[in-house]
């Protein structure tokens, strides 16, 4: 039992690792470890201001002054062949 159990294990760590390094940040770590990617410096923008929109409650006021111009198809418009 306590071989099926390591062997388990085993597999559980490959296929742990495995998918760490397909995700993103897993396989920015695994690029920088194999020397492929160089290091970024990451403060260099990190107390930038930032354009932000003005803050608004009304989300579905908003959204219908944004979509106004998007063309609607009537539901029972027939498409010509």
């Amino acid at each position: 039992m306590e071989g099926t159990l390591v062997v388990a294990g085993i597999i559980a760590l490959i296929v742990f690792a495995a998918a760490f390094a397909a995700e993103g940040r897993g396989r920015r770590v695994v690029r920088l470890m194999l020397g492929v990617e160089e290091r970024r410096s990451v403060t260099e923008h990190l107390y930038d201001e930032l354009d932000r929109p003005a803050a608004t409650l009304d989300v579905v006021g908003e959204l219908g002054r944004e979509t106004a111009s998007i063309p609607v198809i009537a539901p029972n418009a027939r498409h010509r062949h």
